[in-house]
């Protein structure tokens, strides 16, 4: 299976890819490079590694909504929630996506009054170094979180893999507008700094949307349920999916599923073809938290 809901590996993910210790490290990174790019920003006259500097601090803090989210998600199910506790990696997600889009306004903000104000920097190649580092740095975190995210189907993860990502791609522009403002145009640094805005605004609003579908229980694309109509018709003595819904619960997948059968059956054997149903999506999409399979029989159609 693929869209997130396939068949899991055959070996053992490594532990360096355990969602909570991946975090846990892009959390002491974006710690480091948030104090270094603004420390030398301001040091070496970059506005535009200033406003870096803030977007790894938007990480950082978004780093510590996700370890909390991680942890509570693992809680297993209860009373209040028998489907246990995985929305709060999409509620993790979703607090990423609008810190991104907070941090964005305000640096998009202060490029603008800067430019208008005519407050043109000279930054030095103290600036273009620490910017040129921070680009390889954040480009290995996301691919790292990236990876992560993709082994473990977290959208918390997903969401942090976007935000080095993103962190990464305002330290290019950071570079850029550096290099051009120390080659003679210095407005280029402030530029830069509202280019990094846009990046943080875009990915920002793309992932509040993508997280708000999946809590607004968002039918996922058609490929996966094709599959698992495909996996419920295999399925000995069912004649028909006559109905099929999955819903995102964070990393994990809720099913109702209702098949026909032949009318003549008893219940008990209704009962099995239902627990039939049930194990084999469960074996085909280990990522399906829940399975609910309702067993109706097949009537024939009034050829009038």
């Amino acid at each position: 299976m693929s869209d997130g809901a396939g068949r899991a590996p055959e070996s053992q993910p490594s532990p360096w890819l355990r969602p909570i210790l991946c975090t846990a490290i892009g959390m002491v990174g974006n710690a480091v490079l948030a104090g270094g790019k603004i420390a030398v920003g301001l040091l070496a006259s970059s506005a535009s590694l200033v406003a870096d500097g803030f977007h790894s601090l938007a990480d950082l803090a978004g780093d510590v909504g996700i370890l909390v989210a991680l942890t509570a998600s693992q809680r297993p199910a209860d009373e209040g929630h028998p489907y246990g506790h995985h929305s709060f990696e999409s509620l993790a997600a979703l607090g990423v996506s609008l810190l991104m889009i907070v941090t964005g306004v305000l640096i998009g903000r202060d490029s603008v009054m800067r430019l208008l104000g005519g407050q043109d920097l000279q930054p030095t190649w103290l600036a273009l170094a620490t910017a040129a580092g921070a680009v390889l740095v954040k480009e290995a975190m996301a691919r790292y979180t990236g990876l992560a995210g993709r082994v473990h189907n977290s959208p918390a993860l997903h969401a942090n893999a976007a935000m080095h990502r993103s962190d990464a791609l305002s330290s290019i522009a950071a570079v850029l507008g550096i290099g051009g403002a120390m080659a003679g145009v210095p407005k280029l640094d402030s530029v830069a700094a509202l280019v990094i805005a846009g990046f943080i605004l875009k990915m920002g609003w793309e992932l509040s949307r993508e997280n708000v579908a999946a809590l607004m229980d968002t039918m996922p694309g058609r490929r996966l349920l094709d599959q698992l109509r495909q996996v419920v018709l295999g399925v000995e003595a069912v004649r028909q999916v006559s109905g099929l819904t999955v819903r995102q619960r964070g990393s994990r997948y809720l099913a109702d599923v209702s098949v026909t059968v032949d009318p003549g059956l008893s219940v008990a054997e209704g009962h099995d073809i239902a627990h039939a149903v049930e194990s084999a999506l469960k074996e085909a999409a280990p990522t399906l938290a829940g399975v609910l399979v309702h067993v109706e029989p097949d009537r024939p159609t009034d050829p009038g």
